[in-house]
C-alpha cells in the first residue's frame, strides 16, 4: 500500500459495471481535512418531471477491510434529507459533491453507503479502487 504525500490526490473514477450509472461518480479527491466524491445525476424518463434527488445525513465512507465509518460533514449540489433537489425535466442534470472526513491516503477500495438496508432509491456504492499510481496530485 503505497502513500503519495499529503498533498489532495484527484481520482477520476472510470467506467465501472459494477457501478450504479446514475448517479454516476466522477471523481475522489483525497485531502488532508477531507474527503471529497463529486457526482453527476440525470434524471430520467422514470419519474414525472425527473423526480427528485436528496442524501441522507447518515452517509458515509468504508474503506474495505475496516469496520471505521468516515462520516459525511458538507454537500453541495444536493440537499439533506428530507430535503430534496425537485427537477424541472426529465432532462436536466444535477452535478454535486459530497465531503467526508478524510481517509488515509493509500491504495484502498472503498465503499460510499448511504443506508445500510438500502431501497433502490438510496446511493451505495461498492469496490472504487483507488490506487495512489493512479491518482494527481493537485494543489
Amino acid at each position: 500500500m503505497k502513500s503519495k504525500s499529503s498533498e489532495p490526490i484527484l481520482f477520476e473514477i472510470a467506467e465501472n459495471k459494477d457501478l450504479a450509472d446514475n448517479p454516476k461518480v466522477l471523481r475522489v479527491i483525497l485531502d488532508r481535512e477531507f474527503t471529497r466524491i463529486d457526482f453527476g445525476y440525470n434524471a430520467t424518463g422514470q419519474f414525472f418531471k425527473g423526480g427528485w434527488i436528496r442524501m441522507s445525513p447518515k452517509t458515509y465512507v468504508q474503506v474495505q477491510g475496516s469496520a471505521e465509518k468516515f462520516l459525511l460533514k458538507e454537500t453541495t449540489g444536493i440537499t439533506i434529507a428530507p430535503k430534496k433537489v425537485v427537477f424541472q425535466s426529465v432532462k436536466d442534470w444535477q452535478f454535486f459533491t459530497l465531503y467526508f472526513e478524510p481517509i488515509p491516503q493509500k491504495d484502498c477500495v472503498i465503499n460510499i453507503i448511504e443506508e445500510e438496508k438500502p431501497s433502490p432509491n438510496d446511493f451505495n456504492y461498492y469496490g472504487i479502487a483507488l490506487k495512489m499510481d493512479e491518482g494527481n496530485q493537485i494543489s
